[in-house]
């Protein structure tokens, strides 16, 4: 007798069989889950510690960039484009340096006066403390050998103190070992990393002008297009974002450090370094400046001096709120305050200080990306940024 092929209930049976094996594969991956986050994370941290000198290189070409063609620009003379940009980039790093040098100066002289001010006090009460801890020590060996033998009590006490000892000395050994090799893989990276920025930026139109090509190579027109002038946008908002806030930064620690010291605050570059730091937080970094600064006044011989300096930090953050800020960043990011507030605290919900950092150029970067296919949703019109 033939059988009739029917197509209806073949069809229902591949479908509910493909269903089967795609909630296996899931259950699977669920059950699983732990071990292949793990393998996931660990391949993340394998590929970024192959490329950390290439990462490195980048976010050092990435801030040594606007130097360099700032000094493009006014160099004078005929040179040819090749010869101005090598000129101007061995310029840039000079500057870098320098600015860094004089930076590390300024916070090694004001560590000297810290260490003068609170080492001898310091190592006083250490001293003070472990004498009261041995002596207390000592007591409670007195009060336990007059109740037991004597020579049971000794050798147990040699034999556990040779057995910590030995402990200590070979885990002290590894760890040693470990933190040299750390830190010399570290040190390497960071050199190999500053060799590649100089690259970076000497070589910025040809690396340009290749990856250009290639993705003209590898993608349709109308994607490349698309690509481009999404990559255009994104680039002008982050770079706008994180140039202006470096620089923002650097200038609020500058002009606080030296209020601070002409008003006679003790640590005053110290102060002025956190609270340029913390300026990067929109909001809640300005308090941290404020406070610290109130504190250490405080504490200081004179209590006034801890108004004196609210007030003095207070005024610089209004300056900066008005004046500096609105001409270092301009118009680049043009989020709501409600945005950037629930972006810091997402971020540093998520991932702490790293967190607080990064949410408001991730939300202007979200930003970005909804206004070139949402646009008709928020009222806003795509600018095309090559």
């Amino acid at each position: 007798m033939k059988i009739e092929r029917n197509n209806k209930y073949l069809t229902i049976c591949t479908y509910a069989l493909i269903s089967v094996l795609i909630a296996m594969f899931l259950l699977g991956i669920m059950l699983n889950i732990n071990i292949i986050w793990g393998g996931i994370v660990r391949f993340i941290s394998a590929t970024l510690s192959i490329f950390k000198p290439l990462i490195i290189g980048l976010i050092i070409a990435y801030f040594i960039d606007p130097v360099v063609d700032l000094y493009v620009i006014r160099l004078k003379g005929n040179y040819s484009n090749s010869k101005k940009r090598l000129l101007a980039t061995l310029l840039g790093i000079i500057t870098v340096v320098a600015f860094i040098g004089v930076f590390v100066l300024m916070v090694s002289m004001n560590m000297r006066e810290v260490l003068h001010q609170t080492s001898i006090g310091d190592i006083a009460s250490t001293i003070s403390a472990y004498i009261t801890y041995f002596q207390g020590l000592i007591q409670q060996m007195i009060e336990s050998l007059s109740g037991g033998t004597l020579s049971t009590m000794v050798t147990r006490i040699v034999t556990q103190m040779y057995d910590f000892i030995n402990k200590f000395i070979f885990t002290l050994g590894e760890r040693t070992i470990s933190i040299l090799a750390t830190i010399g893989k570290n040190i390497i990276d960071i050199v190999l990393g500053v060799i590649l920025a100089i690259y970076i930026v000497k070589d910025k139109p040809k690396l340009l002008k290749i990856c250009s090509n290639i993705l003209k190579r590898i993608l349709p027109e109308k994607i490349y297009t698309e690509v481009s002038q999404l990559g255009g946008s994104i680039n002008t908002v982050l770079t706008g974002y994180i140039r202006g806030q470096v620089l923002d930064t650097v200038i609020m620690g500058a002009l606080t450090s030296i209020l601070l010291t002409i008003i006679g605050l003790d640590f005053a570059i110290i102060i002025g370094i956190i609270t340029g730091i913390f300026n990067l937080i929109p909001y809640f970094g300005p308090i941290v400046g404020v406070v610290l600064a109130g504190v250490i006044g405080t504490l200081g011989q004179n209590p006034n001096m801890g108004l004196y300096a609210m007030i003095a930090v207070f005024a610089l953050q209004q300056l900066d709120a008005w004046f500096i800020v609105p001409k270092v960043l301009g118009e680049n990011v043009k989020l709501h305050p409600i945005v950037v507030l629930l972006a810091i605290v997402i971020g540093g919900e998520l991932y702490g200080l790293i967190g607080m950092l990064a949410g408001v150029p991730i939300a202007a970067l979200i930003r970005v990306i909804l206004i070139r296919y949402l646009g008709d949703i928020f009222n806003e019109n795509y600018t095309v940024v090559k």
